[in-house]
């Protein structure tokens, strides 16, 4: 530990032994209520709480195994949208392609785009993650236009009994 922790923590431990522990704790525990009783704090929570909400779904009876998640809510023209899968079930899930079967749809237009992948299957191992980065472009190179978009991935059935797996994110692009 460097110093200035070092000092830190003998100033918290003569504040104690000065306060008492009782009278010192206690005045931590009301402090932490008034700060979680602050209305910017219930509103950035709440905030955080519907943006989880909003960007973390997903669709059929194993929608708790496959989560995915944007790196942020909203991304500038141009700008790499990093998009992350993660199998958080306790089997392998198969993909049709290496981009995870990745479906970019613009909900303003309708407008569908694919990411450039290699069209083999893969697989993502129990507990394991993949980003996939989607450049903006469409299938002519081109900048997509700016709007709110939803990014899909789907597995494959590996056999007869396994059931596809889907999930999406929401973002927006802006000027």
């Amino acid at each position: 530990m460097g110093l200035i922790t070092w000092i830190a923590i003998a100033v918290i431990a003569l504040v104690v032994i000065g306060l008492g522990a009782g009278v010192f704790f206690s005045g931590l525990i009301r402090g932490a209520e008034i700060i979680g009783n602050n209305p910017a704090v219930q509103n950035v929570t709440q905030e955080a709480k519907e943006f989880l909400n909003n960007n973390i779904q997903g669709s059929g009876d194993s929608s708790s195994v496959l989560v995915i998640t944007t790196s942020e809510a909203r991304y500038r023209i141009g700008e790499p949208v990093a998009i992350t899968v993660k199998n958080i079930g306790d089997e392998t899930l198969t993909f049709p392609d290496s981009a995870g079967g990745l479906k970019i749809q613009n909900m303003n237009t309708g407008q569908m785009y694919n990411v450039v992948a290699a069209q083999v299957t893969t697989e993502l191992e129990p507990g394991a993650s993949r980003t996939i980065t989607w450049n903006q472009e469409d299938g002519n190179g081109n900048n997509v236009p700016t709007g709110d978009y939803t990014a899909t991935v789907q597995t494959i059935s590996s056999s007869a009994s396994a059931q596809s797996v889907s999930a999406q994110v929401s973002f927006e692009i802006t000027e």
